[in-house]
Protein backbone atom coordinates (compact mmCIF):
# COMPACT_ATOMS: atom_id res chain seq x y z
CA UNK A 1 0.00 0.00 0.00
CA UNK A 2 1.35 3.41 -0.95
CA UNK A 3 1.95 5.95 1.82
CA UNK A 4 -0.69 8.30 0.39
CA UNK A 5 -3.23 5.46 0.30
CA UNK A 6 -2.43 4.49 3.91
CA UNK A 7 -3.14 8.06 5.01
CA UNK A 8 -6.67 7.82 3.65
CA UNK A 9 -7.67 4.31 4.73
CA UNK A 10 -9.42 3.34 7.96
CA UNK A 11 -7.62 0.90 10.23
CA UNK A 12 -10.00 1.26 13.17
CA UNK A 13 -12.95 3.52 13.95
CA UNK A 14 -14.52 3.93 17.39
CA UNK A 15 -17.45 6.15 18.39
CA UNK A 16 -17.73 7.52 21.93
CA UNK A 17 -20.43 9.65 23.49
CA UNK A 18 -18.97 12.95 22.35
CA UNK A 19 -16.27 12.14 19.80
CA UNK A 20 -15.16 9.82 17.05
CA UNK A 21 -11.68 8.27 17.03
CA UNK A 22 -10.03 6.98 13.85
CA UNK A 23 -6.76 5.09 13.58
CA UNK A 24 -5.49 5.25 10.02
CA UNK A 25 -3.45 2.65 8.15
CA UNK A 26 -0.34 4.83 8.47
CA UNK A 27 -0.67 4.67 12.28
CA UNK A 28 -1.92 8.22 12.81
CA UNK A 29 -4.86 8.80 15.15
CA UNK A 30 -7.53 11.45 14.58
CA UNK A 31 -10.24 12.58 16.97
CA UNK A 32 -13.37 14.47 15.92
CA UNK A 33 -15.83 15.94 18.47
CA UNK A 34 -19.40 14.94 17.70
CA UNK A 35 -20.56 18.57 17.42
CA UNK A 36 -17.87 19.12 14.76
CA UNK A 37 -19.12 16.13 12.77
CA UNK A 38 -22.73 17.22 13.07
CA UNK A 39 -21.86 20.72 11.86
CA UNK A 40 -19.93 19.20 8.95
CA UNK A 41 -22.94 17.17 7.82
CA UNK A 42 -24.09 18.00 4.28
CA UNK A 43 -27.04 15.65 3.98
CA UNK A 44 -30.14 16.96 2.15
CA UNK A 45 -31.80 17.85 5.46
CA UNK A 46 -28.83 19.91 6.70
CA UNK A 47 -27.78 21.49 3.42
CA UNK A 48 -24.35 22.73 2.40
CA UNK A 49 -22.14 25.29 4.11
CA UNK A 50 -20.03 25.53 0.94
CA UNK A 51 -22.97 26.89 -1.02
CA UNK A 52 -24.46 28.59 2.07
CA UNK A 53 -27.74 26.82 1.36
CA UNK A 54 -28.04 25.60 4.93
CA UNK A 55 -31.35 24.37 6.34
CA UNK A 56 -30.42 23.95 9.99
CA UNK A 57 -28.96 26.37 12.52
CA UNK A 58 -26.45 25.62 15.25
CA UNK A 59 -28.97 26.74 17.85
CA UNK A 60 -31.38 24.07 16.57
CA UNK A 61 -28.87 21.28 17.21
CA UNK A 62 -27.91 19.67 20.52
CA UNK A 63 -24.77 21.12 22.09
CA UNK A 64 -23.40 17.64 22.82
CA UNK A 65 -24.86 15.36 20.12
CA UNK A 66 -24.45 11.62 20.48
CA UNK A 67 -23.56 9.21 17.72
CA UNK A 68 -26.15 6.43 17.93
CA UNK A 69 -24.67 4.07 15.34
CA UNK A 70 -21.96 4.00 12.70
CA UNK A 71 -21.39 2.00 9.54
CA UNK A 72 -18.32 1.61 7.35
CA UNK A 73 -18.53 0.66 3.69
CA UNK A 74 -15.11 0.62 2.08
CA UNK A 75 -13.68 4.05 2.81
CA UNK A 76 -17.01 5.72 3.53
CA UNK A 77 -18.24 6.28 7.09
CA UNK A 78 -21.91 6.81 7.92
CA UNK A 79 -23.02 8.14 11.29
CA UNK A 80 -26.55 7.77 12.64
CA UNK A 81 -27.72 10.57 14.94
CA UNK A 82 -31.15 9.11 15.53
CA UNK A 83 -34.58 10.18 14.27
CA UNK A 84 -33.59 9.29 10.73
CA UNK A 85 -30.66 11.71 10.53
CA UNK A 86 -27.54 10.20 8.95
CA UNK A 87 -24.24 11.82 7.93
CA UNK A 88 -21.82 10.37 5.40
CA UNK A 89 -18.08 11.14 5.27
CA UNK A 90 -15.37 9.93 2.94
CA UNK A 91 -12.12 8.79 4.55
CA UNK A 92 -10.01 11.12 2.38
CA UNK A 93 -12.08 14.13 3.46
CA UNK A 94 -11.85 13.22 7.15
CA UNK A 95 -8.07 12.79 6.98
CA UNK A 96 -7.68 16.08 5.11
CA UNK A 97 -9.54 17.76 7.98
CA UNK A 98 -7.83 16.02 10.88
CA UNK A 99 -7.77 18.29 13.94
CA UNK A 100 -4.48 17.09 15.45
CA UNK A 101 -1.71 19.63 15.98
CA UNK A 102 0.59 17.78 13.58
CA UNK A 103 -1.95 17.57 10.74
CA UNK A 104 -3.11 21.16 11.15
CA UNK A 105 0.52 22.25 10.99
CA UNK A 106 1.08 20.10 7.91
CA UNK A 107 -1.89 21.68 6.12
CA UNK A 108 -0.45 25.14 6.64
CA UNK A 109 1.60 26.14 3.60
CA UNK A 110 5.13 27.28 4.46
CA UNK A 111 6.71 29.91 2.18
CA UNK A 112 10.14 29.25 0.74
CA UNK A 113 12.29 32.09 2.05
CA UNK A 114 14.89 33.28 -0.44
CA UNK A 115 17.73 35.74 -0.89
CA UNK A 116 20.37 36.47 -3.51
CA UNK A 117 20.86 32.77 -4.21
CA UNK A 118 17.82 32.82 -6.55
CA UNK A 119 19.44 35.42 -8.83
CA UNK A 120 20.76 32.69 -11.13
CA UNK A 121 17.64 30.49 -10.97
CA UNK A 122 14.72 32.85 -11.31
CA UNK A 123 11.55 30.76 -11.79
CA UNK A 124 10.33 31.18 -15.35
CA UNK A 125 8.28 29.49 -18.07
CA UNK A 126 6.90 30.44 -21.46
CA UNK A 127 3.37 31.80 -21.37
CA UNK A 128 2.08 29.40 -24.04
CA UNK A 129 3.37 26.43 -22.05
CA UNK A 130 1.62 27.57 -18.86
CA UNK A 131 -1.59 28.41 -20.71
CA UNK A 132 -1.81 25.09 -22.58
CA UNK A 133 -0.64 22.52 -20.01
CA UNK A 134 -2.71 22.16 -16.79
CA UNK A 135 0.23 20.58 -14.94
CA UNK A 136 2.57 23.42 -15.92
CA UNK A 137 -0.13 25.89 -14.94
CA UNK A 138 -0.35 24.30 -11.50
CA UNK A 139 3.45 24.37 -11.18
CA UNK A 140 3.35 28.10 -11.99
CA UNK A 141 0.69 28.72 -9.33
CA UNK A 142 2.58 26.66 -6.74
CA UNK A 143 5.83 28.50 -7.36
CA UNK A 144 4.06 31.85 -7.10
CA UNK A 145 2.58 30.65 -3.79
CA UNK A 146 5.88 29.35 -2.39
CA UNK A 147 8.46 31.89 -3.66
CA UNK A 148 6.14 34.83 -4.14
CA UNK A 149 7.20 35.66 -7.71
CA UNK A 150 7.46 34.22 -11.23
CA UNK A 151 8.58 35.33 -14.70
CA UNK A 152 6.46 34.54 -17.74
CA UNK A 153 8.36 34.66 -21.05
CA UNK A 154 7.16 34.93 -24.64
CA UNK A 155 4.08 36.89 -23.60
CA UNK A 156 2.14 38.62 -26.41
CA UNK A 157 3.20 42.27 -26.62
CA UNK A 158 -0.19 43.66 -27.57
CA UNK A 159 -1.62 45.79 -24.78
CA UNK A 160 -5.08 44.21 -25.13
CA UNK A 161 -3.59 40.82 -24.14
CA UNK A 162 -2.71 41.89 -20.58
CA UNK A 163 -5.99 40.74 -19.06
CA UNK A 164 -5.86 37.44 -20.95
CA UNK A 165 -2.46 36.58 -19.49
CA UNK A 166 -3.45 37.75 -16.01
CA UNK A 167 -6.38 35.32 -16.14
CA UNK A 168 -3.85 32.54 -15.48
CA UNK A 169 -3.94 33.76 -11.88
CA UNK A 170 -7.55 34.91 -11.58
CA UNK A 171 -10.01 37.68 -12.36
CA UNK A 172 -8.61 41.18 -12.22
CA UNK A 173 -9.20 43.51 -9.33
CA UNK A 174 -9.68 46.96 -10.82
CA UNK A 175 -9.21 50.09 -8.69
CA UNK A 176 -9.36 53.73 -9.71
CA UNK A 177 -6.11 53.14 -11.63
CA UNK A 178 -7.62 50.44 -13.84
CA UNK A 179 -4.88 48.62 -15.76
CA UNK A 180 -2.17 51.16 -15.14
CA UNK A 181 0.16 52.34 -17.89
CA UNK A 182 3.62 52.76 -16.34
CA UNK A 183 5.62 55.01 -18.64
CA UNK A 184 7.65 58.18 -18.31
CA UNK A 185 5.30 61.17 -18.63
CA UNK A 186 6.06 64.90 -18.92
CA UNK A 187 3.82 65.85 -15.94
CA UNK A 188 3.63 62.76 -13.73
CA UNK A 189 1.37 62.65 -10.69
CA UNK A 190 2.86 59.48 -9.21
CA UNK A 191 6.49 58.43 -8.98
CA UNK A 192 5.94 55.29 -11.08
CA UNK A 193 5.54 57.57 -14.10
CA UNK A 194 8.97 59.14 -13.55
CA UNK A 195 12.26 57.80 -14.86
CA UNK A 196 14.06 57.92 -11.52
CA UNK A 197 15.05 54.94 -9.39
CA UNK A 198 12.51 53.48 -6.97
CA UNK A 199 13.58 51.92 -3.67
CA UNK A 200 12.07 48.60 -2.64
CA UNK A 201 8.47 48.94 -1.48
CA UNK A 202 4.99 47.43 -1.62
CA UNK A 203 2.28 49.11 -3.69
CA UNK A 204 -0.71 50.99 -2.33
CA UNK A 205 -0.50 50.26 1.42
CA UNK A 206 -2.88 53.18 1.89
CA UNK A 207 -5.80 50.90 0.96
CA UNK A 208 -7.71 48.79 3.48
CA UNK A 209 -6.80 45.82 1.29
CA UNK A 210 -3.64 46.54 -0.74
CA UNK A 211 -3.16 44.87 -4.12
CA UNK A 212 -2.08 41.25 -3.80
CA UNK A 213 -0.85 39.43 -6.89
CA UNK A 214 0.64 42.09 -9.15
CA UNK A 215 1.48 41.62 -12.81
CA UNK A 216 3.90 43.80 -14.80
CA UNK A 217 3.35 43.26 -18.53
CA UNK A 218 6.33 44.72 -20.40
CA UNK A 219 5.40 46.03 -23.84
CA UNK A 220 8.55 48.11 -24.38
CA UNK A 221 11.76 48.33 -22.39
CA UNK A 222 14.37 51.06 -22.19
CA UNK A 223 17.79 50.25 -23.59
CA UNK A 224 19.54 51.54 -20.48
CA UNK A 225 18.32 51.10 -16.93
CA UNK A 226 14.81 50.24 -15.81
CA UNK A 227 15.83 46.95 -14.18
CA UNK A 228 13.38 45.53 -11.65
CA UNK A 229 14.63 44.89 -8.12
CA UNK A 230 13.01 42.34 -5.80
CA UNK A 231 13.47 41.17 -2.22
CA UNK A 232 11.62 38.67 -0.04
CA UNK A 233 9.82 40.73 2.60
CA UNK A 234 9.32 37.62 4.73
CA UNK A 235 13.08 37.16 4.85
CA UNK A 236 13.69 40.77 5.83
CA UNK A 237 11.06 40.53 8.57
CA UNK A 238 12.72 37.34 9.81
CA UNK A 239 16.12 39.01 9.99
CA UNK A 240 14.62 41.94 11.90
CA UNK A 241 12.91 39.57 14.32
CA UNK A 242 16.23 37.86 15.04
CA UNK A 243 18.45 40.93 15.19
CA UNK A 244 16.08 43.43 16.79
CA UNK A 245 13.08 41.64 18.35
CA UNK A 246 11.85 44.83 20.00
CA UNK A 247 11.71 46.64 16.67
CA UNK A 248 9.95 43.66 15.11
CA UNK A 249 7.33 43.60 17.86
CA UNK A 250 6.73 47.35 17.45
CA UNK A 251 6.15 47.08 13.69
CA UNK A 252 3.76 44.17 14.27
CA UNK A 253 1.66 46.00 16.83
CA UNK A 254 1.82 49.78 16.40
CA UNK A 255 -0.12 50.90 13.29
CA UNK A 256 1.74 52.93 10.70
CA UNK A 257 -0.20 55.54 8.75
CA UNK A 258 -0.23 55.58 4.94
CA UNK A 259 -1.95 58.11 2.69
CA UNK A 260 -2.35 59.15 -0.95
CA UNK A 261 -4.14 62.16 -2.46
CA UNK A 262 -4.84 62.31 -6.20
CA UNK A 263 -5.76 65.30 -8.35
CA UNK A 264 -8.78 63.40 -9.70
CA UNK A 265 -10.46 63.97 -6.34
CA UNK A 266 -9.51 60.95 -4.26
CA UNK A 267 -7.94 60.83 -0.82
CA UNK A 268 -6.92 57.50 0.68
CA UNK A 269 -5.67 56.82 4.18
CA UNK A 270 -5.07 53.64 6.15
CA UNK A 271 -3.60 52.79 9.54
CA UNK A 272 -2.23 49.26 9.96
CA UNK A 273 0.94 47.56 11.21
CA UNK A 274 3.80 47.30 8.72
CA UNK A 275 4.22 43.59 9.50
CA UNK A 276 1.18 41.28 9.75
CA UNK A 277 1.20 38.05 11.76
CA UNK A 278 -1.16 35.09 11.94
CA UNK A 279 -2.38 33.36 15.10
CA UNK A 280 0.83 31.32 15.23
CA UNK A 281 3.00 34.45 15.16
CA UNK A 282 4.20 33.80 11.60
CA UNK A 283 4.57 36.66 9.11
CA UNK A 284 1.79 36.80 6.54
CA UNK A 285 2.32 40.15 4.83
CA UNK A 286 3.94 43.58 4.78
CA UNK A 287 2.90 47.15 4.04
CA UNK A 288 5.96 49.27 3.31
CA UNK A 289 6.14 52.50 1.34
CA UNK A 290 8.31 54.88 3.31
CA UNK A 291 7.86 57.73 0.81
CA UNK A 292 4.07 57.44 1.22
CA UNK A 293 3.82 57.36 5.01
CA UNK A 294 1.98 60.04 6.93
CA UNK A 295 3.21 60.98 10.42
CA UNK A 296 2.41 58.10 12.74
CA UNK A 297 -0.77 58.52 14.79
CA UNK A 298 0.45 57.27 18.18
CA UNK A 299 0.86 58.46 21.78
CA UNK A 300 3.92 60.76 22.11
CA UNK A 301 5.79 58.24 24.26
CA UNK A 302 5.57 55.63 21.46
CA UNK A 303 6.60 57.80 18.52
CA UNK A 304 10.36 57.46 18.92
CA UNK A 305 10.08 53.70 19.36
CA UNK A 306 8.07 53.48 16.13
CA UNK A 307 10.57 55.43 14.06
CA UNK A 308 13.51 53.57 15.61
CA UNK A 309 11.88 50.29 14.61
CA UNK A 310 11.10 51.54 11.12
CA UNK A 311 14.70 52.75 10.77
CA UNK A 312 15.97 49.24 11.58
CA UNK A 313 13.79 47.66 8.91
CA UNK A 314 14.58 50.30 6.29
CA UNK A 315 18.30 49.85 6.92
CA UNK A 316 17.93 46.26 5.69
CA UNK A 317 15.91 47.44 2.69
CA UNK A 318 18.29 50.20 1.66
CA UNK A 319 21.34 47.97 2.14
CA UNK A 320 19.89 45.65 -0.49
CA UNK A 321 19.74 42.67 1.88
CA UNK A 322 18.82 39.63 -0.24
CA UNK A 323 17.92 41.79 -3.23
CA UNK A 324 17.96 40.46 -6.79
CA UNK A 325 17.81 42.37 -10.08
CA UNK A 326 15.87 41.35 -13.19
CA UNK A 327 16.00 43.12 -16.53
CA UNK A 328 12.53 42.46 -17.89
CA UNK A 329 12.36 42.39 -21.66
CA UNK A 330 9.52 43.33 -23.97
CA UNK A 331 7.22 40.33 -24.13
CA UNK A 332 7.77 39.28 -20.52
CA UNK A 333 5.52 39.50 -17.48
CA UNK A 334 6.66 39.62 -13.88
CA UNK A 335 4.07 38.15 -11.50
CA UNK A 336 4.58 38.66 -7.76
CA UNK A 337 2.80 38.83 -4.42
CA UNK A 338 2.76 42.51 -3.52
CA UNK A 339 1.91 41.68 0.10
CA UNK A 340 5.17 39.73 0.44
CA UNK A 341 7.66 40.77 -2.23
CA UNK A 342 9.23 44.22 -2.07
CA UNK A 343 9.89 45.58 -5.53
CA UNK A 344 11.69 48.57 -7.00
CA UNK A 345 13.37 49.79 -10.15
CA UNK A 346 16.62 51.32 -11.27
CA UNK A 347 16.55 54.68 -13.04
CA UNK A 348 16.28 54.76 -16.83
CA UNK A 349 16.80 57.28 -19.60
CA UNK A 350 13.66 57.92 -21.68
CA UNK A 351 15.89 59.31 -24.40
CA UNK A 352 17.44 55.87 -24.83
CA UNK A 353 14.16 54.19 -25.73
CA UNK A 354 10.56 54.11 -24.58
CA UNK A 355 9.64 52.05 -21.52
CA UNK A 356 6.03 50.91 -21.28
CA UNK A 357 4.76 48.50 -18.60
CA UNK A 358 1.12 47.68 -17.94
CA UNK A 359 0.34 46.89 -14.31
CA UNK A 360 -2.71 45.08 -12.92
CA UNK A 361 -3.71 43.03 -9.90
CA UNK A 362 -5.50 39.87 -8.79
CA UNK A 363 -6.78 39.43 -5.22
CA UNK A 364 -5.37 36.72 -2.98
CA UNK A 365 -8.70 34.94 -2.72
CA UNK A 366 -8.89 34.65 -6.53
CA UNK A 367 -5.35 33.25 -6.63
CA UNK A 368 -6.03 30.82 -3.79
CA UNK A 369 -9.25 29.71 -5.50
CA UNK A 370 -7.27 28.76 -8.62
CA UNK A 371 -4.95 26.63 -6.50
CA UNK A 372 -7.75 24.89 -4.62
CA UNK A 373 -9.79 24.08 -7.72
CA UNK A 374 -6.68 22.71 -9.45
CA UNK A 375 -6.07 20.40 -6.49
CA UNK A 376 -9.72 19.38 -6.24
CA UNK A 377 -9.76 18.36 -9.91
CA UNK A 378 -6.84 16.04 -9.13
CA UNK A 379 -8.33 14.65 -5.91
CA UNK A 380 -5.42 15.94 -3.83
CA UNK A 381 -5.50 16.80 -0.13
CA UNK A 382 -3.94 20.20 -0.84
CA UNK A 383 -7.45 21.30 -1.83
CA UNK A 384 -7.92 21.95 1.91
CA UNK A 385 -4.53 23.52 2.64
CA UNK A 386 -4.30 26.60 4.85
CA UNK A 387 -2.97 29.57 2.88
CA UNK A 388 -1.57 32.88 4.07
CA UNK A 389 -4.16 35.62 4.53
CA UNK A 390 -1.66 38.34 3.60
CA UNK A 391 -1.72 41.75 5.26
CA UNK A 392 -4.16 42.43 8.05
CA UNK A 393 -5.63 45.51 9.66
Amino acid sequence: MKTGDARRRFEKVAAGDRQLAIIWCDGHESRYPSIWLLQACSCPACGSTESAVRHVRLTQQPARPKIRKMEISGQVLTLDWGEGHRSTFEAAWLRAHCLSVAERRQRKVKPQIWGREVQDRIPAMDYAEVAADPDRHLAFLETLRDLGFFLLRQVPKERERTEEVAALVGSLRLTNYGIFELEAKPSPEIVGDMALALALHTDEPYRIEPPAITLFHVLEQSAEGGESTLADGFRLAGILRQEDPEAFATLCSLPARFHRTLQEGRAFEMQAPIISLDSDGEVTGLRLLDRGMAPVDAPPDQVEAFYDALRSLLALVYDGEGQITVKLQAGEMLVFNNQRILHGRTAFDPAQGRRHVRSCHVDLDEFHSRLRTAYRSRGREEAWMTLSAGVRV
